[in-house]
């Protein structure tokens, strides 16, 4: 038997040299991510490999051989996972691959807005070199950071965190208290709680109905003034509208946004004028090092599913297992 494998967007040739490999699997990479160019391919391939293209229902519907849809990363919010869990497809995120690249990049931002490396920069090419001593940057060590998602990202932060010094409260519903305790943060139950106290909020968590909006009007009201918001998970977690109000304001100090609403923004939006904002374009996890391991964890996730090997724990969707062997 010969497995067919359809690569709806370009990944890493290391991971493609993996599919290749393999006797018994064809690969063909989609000239296009457009869904009219991507939905007659889908017809007879057993997997999909998908970066941000979205996987509807209808495409779902129309791949009657589909035995697995492996993410280039860990959001599965352009997969439709209802659709999904109907037909008994695993929809698999690449693991632990892109964490040690997103750590990285939280840090980066929380310590380029503590140390507002982007203002000094400015200051420095407008000749405004003595801006220094208005004392306007702040060391971490000693400060609050509240970790919004506790997974295989917001974990790993928590302990770099503690190595600087920081106290770490943590939530998430995943966890019981003492599994957030072990992870070293303190644990909150209610959000209304944790953010009050803290000097950073960074948000780990997946975009869904109940996270969406996450951060709005009422939560940035509860925070310091002199607090910052980080959001290296999803766009739409944060309320931008309401996010730049409160910078505007003063409601909090500043922010760095990874991801946002619309990816690319468009040239007049709003976000891309505030100054007390760190923007990048969704970057977090493209690093050298990252797209290599994603690209791997994405082709050996379609080879396992394939071997009967699959690593559950890369599985979004477990519940197929259940609902396959409750009908089986």
């Amino acid at each position: 038997m010969v497995w067919k494998v359809l690569v709806v967007s370009p990944i890493h040739e290391e991971g493609m040299r993996l599919l290749r490999a393999r006797k018994d699997v064809e690969t063909i990479v989609a000239p296009s991510a457009d869904r009219d160019v991507v939905l007659p391919l889908v017809r007879d391939v057993d997997a999909l490999a998908i970066r941000v293209s979205k996987v509807d229902a209808g495409m779902i519907a129309a791949a009657p051989r589909l035995k697995i849809i492996s993410r280039h990363g860990v959001g599965v919010d352009n997969i439709d996972i209802a659709a999904a869990t109907a037909a008994g497809v695993p929809v698999t995120t690449v693991g632990t691959a892109n964490a040690p690249s997103v750590v990285e990049h939280t840090l980066a931002m929380m310590l380029s807005l503590a140390k507002r490396l982007p203002n000094f920069d400015r200051a420095v090419r407008t000749g405004d070199y003595w801006r220094k001593m208005k004392l306007e940057a702040i060391d971490v060590a000693g400060r609050t950071v509240l970790i919004v998602g506790l997974g295989r990202i917001g974990s790993r932060l928590a302990v770099v965190l503690n190595a600087l010094g920081m106290r770490c409260l943590g939530i998430d519903p995943a966890l019981s208290a003492d599994q957030i305790r072990a992870m070293g943060c303190e644990p909150i139950t209610r959000l209304a709680d944790g953010l009050p106290q803290a000097d950073f909020v960074t948000l780990h968590c997946p975009l869904e109905p109940a996270t969406r909006g996450l951060i709005g009007p009422a939560e940035l009201a509860l925070m310091k003034p002199t607090a910052y918001v980080v959001n290296c998970a999803r766009g739409g977690i944060v309320d931008e509208a309401a996010l730049l109000d409160a910078l505007h304001r003063g409601t909090i100090m500043g922010a760095g946004l990874d991801v946002q609403a619309e990816e690319p923004p468009k040239p007049n939006d709003p976000l891309l004028a505030c100054d007390r904002l760190i923007l990048t374009p969704h970057s977090a996890a493209t690093t050298a090092e990252g797209v290599v391991r994603m690209a791997i964890a994405v082709a050996q996730n379609i080879l396992d599913c394939f071997d009967g090997r699959l690593d559950r724990s890369n599985v979004f969707n477990p519940e197929i297992y259940g609902r396959q062997s409750a009908t089986s």
